[in-house]
């Protein structure tokens, strides 16, 4: 029990530096790229590349990172990806709620998705 809950708090760890640098990317490119779908995009890959070898190297303590795991990955966060991106086109461009406010809370089930994803099928 100990273990997965040090997992999970690594995990957390993880998510909020690469969330953090999601929003940095996101407050920093918003001014300059108009579309949210391109916008979100950029940053959400961005983070990405940085959440597999942060999450495979000290969350789940890989020795080394396989093809099979990077394949998995990216087919994760492809997934993520695009459920991130329609669904801030719907909240932001459709119903028009702020752009930080309902990433906050798109990101929140994102990630709840991916954890469990990461887990059971990622890096298992």
């Amino acid at each position: 029990m100990n273990k997965e809950i040090n997992r999970t708090l690594r995990f957390g760890l993880i998510g909020i530096a690469s969330t953090g640098g999601y929003f940095v990317l996101l407050i920093l490119l918003g001014p300059v790229i108009s579309s949210t779908i391109l916008l979100t995009a950029l940053c959400y890959g961005m983070a990405m590349v940085f959440n597999f070898l942060a999450q495979g190297l000290f969350t789940f303590k890989a020795k080394r990172l396989t093809g099979t795991q990077l394949v998995r990955y990216v087919t994760m966060q492809g997934t993520a990806l695009i459920a991130n991106s329609s669904a801030m086109f719907v909240v932001v461009d459709q119903w028009g709620l702020p752009l930080i406010p309902a990433q906050l809370i798109v990101m929140a089930c994102v990630t709840i998705s991916t954890y469990l994803a990461s887990r059971n099928w990622v890096y298992r």
